[in-house]
């Protein structure tokens, strides 16, 4: 088994390679789509992308070369709330943002899914938000829905005005964004990824 790490690993570069202060990632989780639906005969239940498992998402946010002190925005669903804080609790939970899609499934018909979470960790001490917009947000992000998987505007754009001057990468990103490095397999990364074997991994996964 193997696991990408970031040529920023010290014991290969050293102290030269960049290290961020926000990290904001959108993990492909091991999932499918809902029921099929008549409407939609060619519709398969397989994602339009690959997914990963829950230890090969946190290998690849740990190999991101970071700042001791930094903060994780990582999004989520239902199904994986509970693995997400598991995985990540070695960090501080801050907060819980919700997402109101507006719209969404109903699985067998009752009620519609139509949030998603975008978890808030830091490793202490925590950074000083940007003072004017201190109080300024809420924990729920009101924003249409568009297409699969594509997150709201309003995220992104509420961490730039929450850190507007620390040094900010997107992981398993879709497109580039100004003032953003990224990392992902459908962009051109702003870091080198290589490969090295993976350590035994000592984080208990649920069985589902």
């Amino acid at each position: 088994m193997y696991l990408l790490v970031s040529c920023g690993n010290p014991n290969i570069c050293g102290d030269m390679v960049k290290k961020y202060q926000i990290i904001y990632a959108d993990p492909p989780w091991r999932q499918s789509k809902g029921g099929l639906r008549k409407c939609r005969p060619n519709q398969s239940k397989k994602l339009d992308y690959p997914t990963m498992k829950l230890r090969d998402i946190r290998n690849i946010i740990n190999s991101c070369p970071k700042e001791n002190n930094h903060t994780l925005f990582i999004w989520t669903i239902d199904k994986f709330l509970k693995d997400t804080e598991e995985l990540f609790s070695d960090y501080k939970l801050h907060a819980r943002i919700i997402w109101d899609k507006e719209n969404g499934v109903a699985p067998a018909f009752t009620v519609r899914y139509s949030h998603e979470y975008l978890l808030w960790f830091y490793k202490p001490p925590m950074m000083k938000i940007q003072e004017s917009f201190r109080g300024r947000f809420t924990t729920v992000l009101r924003e249409p829905s568009t297409k699969h998987s594509k997150k709201p505007k309003i995220a992104r754009g509420m961490i730039e005005c929450l850190y507007p001057l620390e040094r900010r990468i997107e992981l398993f990103a879709r497109e580039k964004t100004l003032g953003w490095d990224v990392w992902g397999n459908e962009v051109e990364s702003d870091i080198i990824l290589a490969l090295r074997k993976e350590p035994k991994c000592h984080l208990k996964v649920r069985k589902r």
